[in-house]
């Protein structure tokens, strides 16, 4: 029988309005016996709802089918970003997956970096942190494998990129050190992501996918043994690292995708188009893709910056040839 406690920690959030405010971020372990210890976060980005929602049902269901190891529940790591619906924490503009910098902590966003290095890291074996497009973006569902500096493959995150069962994959490299996967990596914790969804909604059927893809990595860790592990023998994956798989935009205007999430597309095909209502002097400007490949990420505000990514193509890979990225 799995026994519950709850291990909530505050951090400061001062505004103009409130110099001695503080937030709560909710924790909960759920301790089985021996085995691992696993994380299973969300809501990094107080925009990205799919993993929250698919957490917030661990948070009641998980204790019933808990079968060893621990794992503790962070339905929403910033708080203060998930009650306002945005990337950023409000009261600092801070961007937690770029604020694990160490001491001292300036400022909200720093402080909880700070609290999940110092409480959370220390203790555990493996991380599953889940993410999504939030508002400004949408991801065709996918399990998210990244690597930070030098950091040696592990074979184990091909395995948790199957138990999450979706069928795409997509590879990053990380170098900024104030990131998770860089706080991930100097504790030795191993950590598989996933970008699911986004575009500031979500549905029942991608909570579902999330739900169940965070049960497949506790049954790949041993946590829940004897449960159906939904492996997916086919994933592909999608190095998008490489710098021809994202397009900016060059000058603001109105984005117009031509294309949809999913859709293979060849290099230079035409893939949509910026226009500018407010000046029809101006002449379509075409959009068109840099390499062949899938549509992985597309942009879901249409009125868009000089710099802003309106789309990630990559071509199909074989998850077999991950070592090769590394």
């Amino acid at each position: 029988m799995a026994t519950v406690s709850r291990e909530d920690f505050s951090c400061a959030a001062a505004t103009n309005e409130s110099a001695y405010r503080r937030v709560t971020v909710p924790v909960l372990r759920i301790d089985a016996g021996p085995g691992p210890a696993v994380a299973l976060m969300a809501g990094v980005h107080g925009d990205e709802w799919e993993g929250q929602a698919a957490i917030l049902d661990l948070w009641h269901s998980l204790p019933g089918m808990l079968q060893r190891g621990t794992v503790y529940l962070l339905p929403a790591a910033n708080v203060e970003a998930s009650l306002a619906g945005t990337r950023l924490s409000p009261s600092d503009g801070g961007n937690l997956n770029r604020a694990f910098l160490g001491a001292p902590a300036r400022g909200y966003t720093e402080s909880v970096a700070a609290a999940l290095e110092a409480r959370l890291l220390p203790r555990i074996q493996a991380l599953v942190d889940v993410h999504s497009g939030g508002a400004s973006l949408r991801y065709l569902p996918s399990s998210v494998i990244t690597r930070y500096g030098e950091d040696a493959y592990d074979p184990r995150l091909a395995g948790l990129a199957r138990a999450f069962g979706l069928p795409q994959c997509v590879f990053f490299r990380g170098v900024e050190a104030g990131s998770m996967p860089a706080a991930a990596s100097r504790h030795g914790v191993l950590r598989l992501s996933a970008e699911i969804g986004g575009g500031r909604e979500t549905s029942a059927a991608l909570v579902e996918r999330c739900r169940d893809g965070l049960l497949g990595c506790l049954t790949e860790l041993g946590l829940l043994p004897g449960r159906p592990l939904p492996r997916n023998p086919e994933v592909r994956l999608y190095d998008l690292d490489a710098p021809a798989a994202t397009l900016r935009a060059r000058e603001a205007g109105v984005f117009v995708p031509g294309v949809e999430l999913g859709q293979a597309v060849t290099a230079r095909q035409r893939i949509g188009q910026l226009i500018e209502p407010a000046r029809p002097e101006l002449a379509p400007r075409a959009l068109v893709s840099p390499q062949s490949g899938t549509v992985v990420c597309l942009r879901a505000i249409a009125r868009s910056g000089e710099g802003d990514c309106l789309f990630q193509i990559a071509p199909a890979l074989p998850l077999d040839t991950l070592p090769s990225r590394y």
